[in-house]
């Protein structure tokens, strides 16, 4: 069991569309939706939970890494329900993820427009467009030398969090990139999603 299951937490690890496991259809049914029926997918795991009596609606959190902390970003920017978030490598602005991530090309093909169009779904599915809405704790972790998600989006939304009065911290880790290799950091990691969820949840 991970560290939340062992303090006292339940854990969902939702598979929302987009994901992997039930086929090319269902992995491909959020292309060109990132943030929409994914998200909603997300929401609805967490009412079955909060209904069935296994969550409590006061006391949720959100987290995740990559693609995961790109959904806690959004999460947080589309409702005050979460009362801590962690975003792991997460992406807050797609056209300067796009600008330079190795993986520059994937965002394009994946959201199906064109970065440079002006109020377009790269802006639309941008989560540091919708900042000022945000009233979550919210926890930003990044290894420094990530190149998929470069450290530059955990700054931004730090800075953005920051701007607007909400508590957050950033932790950067030296020498780790997308996927975090040394035994020390990922222990740190976890100690550090653990502490954040007891200080507010």
């Amino acid at each position: 069991p991970s560290r939340c299951c062992r303090a006292g937490y339940a854990v969902l690890l939702a598979n929302p569309r987009g994901s992997i496991g039930w086929g090319v259809e269902f992995t491909e049914a959020n292309i060109g939706d990132f943030g929409g029926r994914d998200y909603e997918d997300i929401v609805a795991g967490v009412d079955a939970l909060v209904a069935q009596g296994i969550a409590d609606p006061a006391r949720l959190a959100i987290g995740g890494w990559s693609y995961g902390g790109f959904m806690a970003a959004w999460a947080v920017t589309q409702t005050d329900r979460f009362r801590a978030a962690i975003v792991g490598a997460g992406i807050c602005h797609w056209r300067s993820f796009h600008g330079v991530a190795e993986i520059g090309t994937w965002d394009a093909i994946s959201l199906r427009a064109c970065p440079y169009e002006q109020a377009g779904r790269y802006d639309q599915f941008s989560p540091i467009h919708y900042v000022a809405k945000v009233r979550t704790p919210t926890l930003i972790m990044h290894g420094i030398e990530d190149t998929i998600v470069p450290v530059g989006q955990g700054y931004e939304l730090f800075r953005a969090l920051k701007d607007h009065g909400v508590p957050t911290e950033l932790v950067l880790y030296p020498r780790e990139g997308h996927a975090f290799k040394e035994y020390a950091h990922n222990l740190d990691r976890q100690r550090r999603f653990l502490a954040w969820f007891q200080r507010y949840v």
